[in-house]
């Protein structure tokens, strides 16, 4: 499951060319709403398993230029970024609010037992070693923590046929399918990795008939696919503890 350096390197390349189109204001005006709902859907999911309070320490694992660890209202907030310092420069976001460091999750510069909640948002299919990475995560969590999980997981179906259309967009595009997923995952594949050093807690899908209507908003090869149930990414939540 572990990717080369190189395969990894495309990846981030591309996450940066990517924010390079957004400017401060842009940014915000694209991502603030979005996230502050998002937490807010979040910390409901959270009450029965943890209560959050002034002193909880939350890390944010891959929180991008902004992310929910932004919009905490309680806790001490912490987030590290293999691009954080091209965030930092670009942006003029108070990321000391959240301790920003340049780190990847197979590398958490923190001690063992340190944080209360760590949030993986969309992050462990962009990673070069997913296993590590929670391993990472399970050594910085407290004993009584939690992790929060969201992937992007895919149907059987779907990951057959981008192994014949990667290949025909690569000859005829000269571009990558999936550059910045440098892992595409089934669902019984995400929950074997995590089960090795987690108990799942809760799990949720994305809501297929919301992803219905996305779909039709999308460009063509989704539409198609969609036609016969065949959705492309679907978000994946996972609220987990240590074993």
């Amino acid at each position: 499951m572990k990717i080369n350096e190189k395969r990894w390197n495309l990846a981030q390349s591309s996450e940066e060319k990517y924010w390079e189109q957004f400017t401060t204001k842009s940014l915000l005006e694209y991502l603030e709403k979005e996230y502050k709902k998002d937490l807010d859907k979040l910390l409901k999911r959270l009450r029965k398993f943890i209560t959050i309070n002034k002193n909880t320490k939350i890390l944010q694992i891959g929180c991008g230029p902004l992310d929910i660890i932004n919009y905490f209202r309680k806790g001490k907030t912490y987030s590290i970024d293999p691009l954080a310092e091209f965030y930092k420069k670009r942006f003029k976001i108070n990321y000391k609010s959240t301790h920003l460091k340049k780190a990847s999750g197979e590398q958490i510069p923190y001690e063992d037992n340190y944080f209360d909640l760590v949030i993986l948002n969309n992050v462990l299919d962009h990673t070069k070693n997913p296993e590590k990475v929670l391993s990472e995560i399970f050594r910085v969590l407290k004993k009584e923590g939690i992790l929060h999980l969201e992937i992007q997981i895919y149907q059987e179906i779907f990951l057959i046929l981008s192994k014949i259309w990667g290949p025909l967009k690569k000859l005829f595009t000269k571009e990558m399918f999936n550059i910045h997923h440098p892992h595409m995952f089934l669902s019984k594949d995400v929950e074997k990795i995590i089960s090795q050093k987690f108990i799942i807690l809760d799990k949720e899908y994305e809501d297929i008939e919301k992803l219905k209507e996305e779909r039709k908003k999308q460009r063509f090869t989704l539409r198609f696919l969609a036609l016969f149930k065949i959705w492309g990414n679907i978000n994946y939540r996972f609220i987990c503890k240590k074993k």
